[in-house]
């Protein structure tokens, strides 16, 4: 069974900078594992998590406002996750049904930054060839990251399959594109799902 991924986790991956949150940059990475034990043959319905069908968390600015990006991407990636589960055979539980799976999607959006300085890639003893220098900035690159997380847990609770889709965050495109990028990570995530 795959470990169970805390908010103290999700913190973490978060901090770890896991790539593209509104995922709409080319290039997105999707990875996917799941619980060998489990015999997905056998579950044929799903529901989004009791709690929620998913949360949003940001650390890009003192600003930030995670009701409302949840509320402009959550009807997307509902709509995409619940198109790609019916194409793998799984219908959603009736209505008052107990799921046989429950579906539960996480958003991580941080700021991450990278610099060059003067030196950087110099060996390791340089006099004997380099006059002296001051290790100044060169070169800063502030960019906006994020990662998509969808959990399929049973029941009780244990995820049995996980799948990220990450990548960079790119302000200036249109919502048009940001649901389009959004929309094929989350297809080629659940490609993966057994």
């Amino acid at each position: 069974m795959i470990e169970s991924m805390t908010r103290v986790s999700l913190a973490a991956a978060l901090a770890l900078s896991l790539g593209g949150g509104l995922l709409v940059a080319g290039g997105i990475k999707v990875r996917a594992q799941k619980d060998k034990t489990f015999d997905f043959t056998a579950a044929r319905t799903w529901a989004w998590h009791p709690s929620g069908a998913g949360e949003v968390v940001m650390a890009v600015t003192a600003d930030d406002n995670p009701a409302a990006m949840k509320a402009r991407f959550e009807p997307v990636i509902k709509s995409a996750v619940e198109q790609e589960l019916v194409a793998r055979n799984l219908s959603m539980a009736a209505a008052g049904a107990a799921p046989q799976l429950n579906v539960h999607y996480y958003v991580l959006v941080s700021t991450g930054m990278s610099a060059q300085y003067m030196g950087q890639f110099a060996p390791s003893v340089p006099e004997w060839g380099l006059p002296p220098f001051s290790g100044a900035t060169q070169a800063a690159t502030v960019i906006h990251q994020g990662s998509l997380l969808i959990d399929v847990t049973t029941p009780k609770g244990d995820i049995v399959w996980r799948g990220v889709a990450e990548g960079e965050v790119h302000m200036g495109r249109t919502p048009a594109q940001r649901d389009a990028k959004l929309r094929d990570a989350i297809a080629r995530m659940l490609k993966k799902f057994p």
